[in-house]
């Protein structure tokens, strides 16, 4: 039986539907040896662009001031909820650092969104576009009754 991959994907509208209601993030960037890192992070889907706030300190901050290359990625699977209701996205690109009026709006934006790992409100908040993303949606698997 034929793989269903292409199908299950989710184009921007629903990307961004689905980003806009998500607060919590993992973030993946590279170490010093050049291995992935990877860090939960508080989030904010906002105009095409997908933000993140980071603990100052954090292994992840330091992984970008040194490499601005990020994955960042959120996923959807409700407890209690059944395998078909799973939807995921993974941002990929450059990291930017948010910057005067955008970062005091944005500082407004997670002040209601606490630090997923130690519950702080302080962070740098970084963003990355919505031009390379990765998703899927297994509620679009029409055949999953055949299976």
């Amino acid at each position: 039986m034929a793989r269903e991959h292409a199908t299950i994907k989710m184009d921007a509208e629903e990307v961004a539907k689905f980003a806009s209601g998500e607060f919590r993030c993992i973030i993946g960037t590279l170490d010093d040896d050049g291995g992935p890192w990877g860090d939960a992070a508080s989030c904010v889907f906002r105009d095409e662009r997908m933000y993140f706030r980071l603990p100052v300190g954090s292994r992840s901050l330091r992984n970008l001031d040194r490499d601005d290359r990020v994955s960042c990625t959120i996923e959807s699977h409700p407890s209690g909820a059944d395998y078909y209701t799973i939807k995921a996205a993974i941002f990929h690109g450059r990291a930017e650092r948010a910057q005067g009026g955008a970062e005091r709006e944005l500082a407004g934006a997670f002040a209601d969104r606490p630090d997923p790992v130690d519950g702080g409100t302080e962070g740098t908040i970084f963003s990355v576009g919505a031009d390379d993303v990765v998703s899927f949606d297994f509620a679009k698997i029409v055949r999953r009754f055949d299976q």
